[in-house]
């Protein structure tokens, strides 16, 4: 899945609220109006490696010169919907540090099966994380260029 970045402040997620904010308050996606995402470029397409469901929000888990973020998806628009073959899906159980925050993850085998991945990934930017996560994308592009040159 592929997505372009069409936004990047907490203003522009103003219209997706689920009701009305002051000007400084903080709304369901954790931002004020005056918030900047700048690990995010506008224009720019990234390869979207994970869908993180939080409690108000879904996000796309993407990464921008090497910084791996969960960004709200309403900052993006779909370039290319097709989810990747290896992805997996799981529910967020009520003994993990990170429920309620995180309800479920669809992603990358490693992103899914490992209860601690998202807590290390974008939390304790842990290391070995990160190259499993770099691993997982190199592969997936790999993929994706197959698939594009049709074979």
């Amino acid at each position: 899945m592929k997505v372009r970045c069409v936004y990047n402040t907490g203003e522009a997620l103003r219209a997706y609220e689920n009701s009305p904010l002051k000007k400084n308050e903080f709304g369901r996606f954790g931002s004020s109006e005056n918030s900047q995402f700048n690990e995010i470029t506008i224009g720019k397409e990234y390869l979207v490696m994970g869908i993180i469901v939080f409690e108000t929000y879904q996000a796309y888990l993407i990464d921008d010169q090497g910084f791996i973020s969960a960004c709200p998806c309403q900052l993006f628009e779909v370039v290319d919907g097709e989810i990747n073959t290896n992805w997996f899906f799981r529910i967020i159980d009520k003994d993990e540090d990170i429920y309620p925050f995180v309800q479920a993850i669809f992603g990358y085998p490693e992103l899914c099966f490992n209860k601690k991945s998202y807590e290390n990934l974008i939390v304790e930017k842990d290391e070995e994380s990160q190259r499993i996560y770099f691993r997982c994308k190199i592969e997936q592009e790999k993929e994706l260029a197959k698939y594009n040159r049709g074979i």
